[in-house]
């Protein structure tokens, strides 16, 4: 029987990392088996390219330090070739002293550029060197390279966690579940566009990990500027009056809103326990040492709000306190609205997981996550997932250097299971969330070729590259959203259309007051941002469907890429 995962912070500490870092060698291991890569081989050019490397630098190194010193030589040179036309038949020791400058700065000119040269002609020797056999190297780690999937790393995780599948991609049945079965709402995606999804189960409930671009007004203030000048009559000291004439830099401003572009990842999860009950938390910021004068404080000024809270039977809330208040404190989910089922989810084990969770500052992440529970619906936000790299694409693995390409295999893999696995934590840490387990039969697998859902398809559009579909005035970024035009025999035609801004200068005149008193009128020029849009079509099958003169068409166009299982072209590229 295979066993849930309780405890996360401890099964991770004491089990899951080093049984992951074990499975990553291994996995590595047998690639470079299977590869027949000849590492002794590949070592020794390498080393040969790192010994041509560092005679590279050397010799870059004295061409910048030659490359100096010709250039003070004739500065040096022309500088006293000025200062002996001024002492021209006034000063003939200064004269003399200029001529031999002169001339020392011509010597060490003139020298200088035999060894520039010199230089220059080894760096370039070096480098052609050095890309010839980087070449070599490239071709020795070529069958290596081609072993890498898009699945290899999430099949680590699954082998070291129990009850963690994931998909080959995020499919439009996973998509439709979570919207019939968990009343998953897709207005969260208006006005974002999916850069990379992956979704899967937890003990066959479903989970997806969104990594999406979101746009939102901002402002930005513009700065315009006039030169005035004027005169100012001055008495002097014969008693006399002079003309002064006074100079002014004015300077104008105004605010005008702009679109501002910023990327978030998030993990959704759909589970089937306490179905009436939302809430919501913040990271508490308290993760600290016990004892900490500070964090007591805040603490203790924390739980006397809850308990005003508690006893405030002046509003709508039933917000009622539990017994464990350093939970409570911790937690925050003051905004709860169902008392009965918030206790059935928190146990008191489950309490005691988060907050072994949260209190942490060594293992993993600490109290950095949004916890967003919407009936059957959850997101949690990770300051530590925002920063993560969730995309698996392969090529990220392709070295011409075997020892470099296994220690990055290592180090990626490890950082991606620790932080897609404490982006979990706060999920695994609610024992009734895995004992909870969805009656659809679809989650006992996803077939090839099922047709992927329009997050897989704005992911495809992403990584094909938002200048491929933006529209010719386009200035910003794009959001790129899809829709399915047309499927027949598992190839779907989606017109993709990207939603952006093209810039219209303004000027916009304010007056300002000159210290001439006066008052002036400032241009200030801006950008007003105008949308724009422009529609394109994308074709892609999923795994296992694509026809022959599907990949006939994607191998003629310009602009064709495989991602995970969905090979894609843009048509008319």
């Amino acid at each position: 029987m295979i066993e849930d995962v309780y405890e996360p912070l401890a099964r991770y500490r004491d089990e899951f990392r080093q049984k992951f870092a074990t499975l990553a060698r291994e996995t590595f291991k047998e690639l470079t088996e299977r590869s027949g890569v000849d590492v002794k081989a590949n070592r020794a050019l390498v080393a040969e390219i790192k010994g041509l490397q560092t005679k590279a630098d050397s010799a870059s190194g004295k061409k910048t330090c030659y490359g100096w010193l010709m250039a003070l030589g004739f500065a040096g040179a022309a500088a006293a070739l000025v200062g002996a036309v001024a002492a021209n038949g006034t000063d003939p020791d200064m004269q003399g002293l200029c001529i031999l400058g002169i001339v020392a700065g011509l010597v060490l000119g003139f020298a200088m550029i035999h060894r520039f040269n010199e230089a220059a002609n080894l760096l370039r020797s070096l480098q052609s060197r050095i890309a010839t056999k980087k070449e070599v190297a490239w071709k020795q780690m070529e069958s290596l390279n081609r072993l890498y999937t898009w699945d290899v790393t999430v099949r680590l995780v699954e082998a070291t966690v129990p009850r963690l599948a994931f998909d080959p991609y995020f499919t439009a049945d996973r998509l439709a579940s979570l919207h019939g079965q968990f009343g998953w709402d897709d207005s969260f995606n208006d006005g974002k566009s999916i850069i990379f999804a992956q979704s899967g189960v937890i003990n066959g409930n479903p989970f997806v990990f969104g990594h999406y671009l979101d746009m939102e007004w901002g402002e930005k203030t513009y700065e315009g500027t006039k030169e005035i000048s004027w005169t100012e009559w001055k008495e002097g000291p014969d008693g006399k009056r002079y003309p002064v004439r006074r100079y002014e830099t004015l300077r104008a401003h105004v605010t005008k809103p702009i679109p501002v572009y910023g990327e978030r990842k998030l993990l959704l999860y759909g589970n089937d326990a306490a179905p009436n009950l939302s809430f919501s938390r913040q990271p508490s910021g308290l993760t600290g040492k016990d004892g900490e004068l500070w964090g007591a404080i805040r603490k203790k000024w924390r739980l006397s709000r809850l308990k005003s809270y508690s006893r405030n039977l002046d509003d709508d809330s039933n917000f009622t306190l539990m017994n464990n208040h350093e939970f409570e404190a911790w937690f925050h989910a003051k905004d709860r609205d169902h008392e009965v089922e918030f206790r059935l989810l928190f146990t008191p084990v489950a309490q005691t997981q988060m907050l072994n969770l949260m209190k942490d500052t060594t293992v993993g992440y600490g109290d950095d996550f949004t916890f967003v529970k919407k009936k059957k619906v959850n997101m949690l936000f990770s300051r530590h997932l925002d920063k993560a790299a969730i995309d698996t694409d392969p090529s990220r693995f392709y070295n011409w250097d075997y020892d470099a390409a296994a220690a990055f295999f290592l180090s990626f893999n490890e950082r991606y299971f620790k932080d897609i696995y404490f982006a979990m934590a706060p999920l695994l840490s609610i024992p009734l969330y895995q004992q909870m387990r969805t009656h659809e039969e679809i989650w006992k697998g996803i077939i090839d070729g099922a047709p992927s859902s329009f997050w897989e398809h704005e992911s495809v559009a992403n990584y094909h590259g938002e200048d491929k579909f933006a529209h010719p005035s386009c200035i910003t970024r794009s959001i790129l959203k899809t829709q399915v035009v047309q499927r027949e025999d598992g190839e779907s035609t989606v017109a993709v259309t990207a939603y952006g801004y093209r810039g219209e200068k303004r000027v916009e005149s304010k007056e300002v007051y000159g210290g001439d008193g006066r008052w002036h009128t400032v241009p200030v020029p801006w950008t007003e941002y105008l949308p724009v849009q422009q529609t394109s079509n994308m074709c892609l099958s999923e795994r296992g469907t694509p026809s022959d003169l599907f990949k006939q068409r994607a191998a003629a166009s310009r602009a064709s890429a495989f991602r995970r299982s969905i090979l894609s072209f843009l048509s008319g590229a």
